[in-house]
């Protein structure tokens, strides 16, 4: 299907910018003629992994996240900093956990918030896992790392422990893929 997009860029201008992000406003048109302003913010793609055992569990880590004030449980995963994004997976893993893994698949690409951001985040499925990798030291802080059943993770979500949507993403991406291949 071709459709136009309900709002076409006048101009642009950069308000903030750091390493990171860069928040952007731009001067928008809509279909009917009317101008606008849309703020967005532009960062670099990131990815998740959804790191799995010989016996069927999720490894998950449980952080700290400032912007939301929140401890909760997530899947391993992180900046993409301009690499192949299966690339950056198998940095990311090993970093934050340790892990490496034999084995590896692409699950899928998502938006993290298309209405608010550019980020795009892959999700990649990492067997054969092995604690023989290098933990990087790093501000970021988890309080806990461990692998859980699929049963416990329900549990998690229905408490509210796993508040994180690319977590949930990644989590129903392993789920789809568990349908066609196991």
């Amino acid at each position: 299907m071709n459709e136009a997009p309900s709002k076409t860029k006048v101009s642009s201008k950069i308000v903030y910018q750091n390493p990171w992000i860069t928040v952007r406003e731009d001067q928008t048109r809509d279909l009917a003629g009317n101008l606008g302003v849309y703020s967005y913010m532009e960062s670099r793609d990131s990815c998740m992994i959804v790191a799995v055992d010989d016996k069927e569990r999720i490894y998950l880590v449980r952080g700290f996240r400032y912007p939301s004030q929140s401890f909760g449980w997530e899947l391993p995963g992180g900046g993409g900093d301009g690499e192949d994004l299966l690339t950056a997976s198998k940095r990311e893993l090993e970093e934050e956990t340790g892990i490496t893994a034999q084995s590896w698949n692409k699950l899928g690409e998502v938006y993290v918030c298309n209405g608010l951001m550019t980020e795009k985040m892959a999700v990649c499925l990492a067997r054969n896992l092995s604690f023989s990798g290098h933990k990087e030291q790093s501000g970021e802080v988890f309080s806990d790392m461990r692998f859980f059943t699929r049963d416990e993770i329900d549990a998690l979500i229905a408490q509210g422990e796993i508040n994180d949507c690319q977590t949930l993403a990644g989590l129903h991406y392993y789920q789809l893929w568990r349908k066609d291949n196991l």
